[in-house]
C-alpha cells in the first residue's frame, strides 16, 4: 500500500459529508478513499493518458529509418553502432 505524505484539506457542505458517509458506509471504505479514488480516476487517469499521447505522437513524428534488407546488413550496422558508440 502507498504512503500517504501529502495532506490535502477540503471543504463540504453537510449534506455533501453525508452523502460521502453513507457511500463510504455501504462500500466499506473511509471517505478519505472514496476521495484518493475519486481524484485517481477523474484527474490522474487523464493525466497519464494524455501524457502517453504526447508520448506516442512524439514517437510517430520520429523521421524514418531505414531497415536493413536482410539479418546480416542488421547485424552489420549493429556491430558499426557498437564500435561507434564505445
Amino acid at each position: 500500500m502507498p504512503k500517504y505524505l501529502k495532506k490535502i484539506q477540503v471543504l463540504v457542505t453537510e449534506k455533501q459529508y453525508e452523502d460521502l458517509q453513507e457511500i463510504a458506509s455501504q462500500k466499506g471504505k473511509k471517505i478519505g478513499t472514496l476521495v484518493r479514488e475519486a481524484i485517481e480516476e477523474y484527474h490522474l487517469k487523464k493525466k497519464r493518458e494524455r501524457e502517453i499521447a504526447e508520448a506516442a505522437d512524439r514517437l510517430l513524428s520520429l523521421p524514418p529509418v531505414p531497415v536493413p534488407e536482410t539479418w546480416e546488413e542488421f547485424e552489420k550496422e549493429l556491430a558499426r553502432e557498437h564500435v561507434f558508440h564505445k
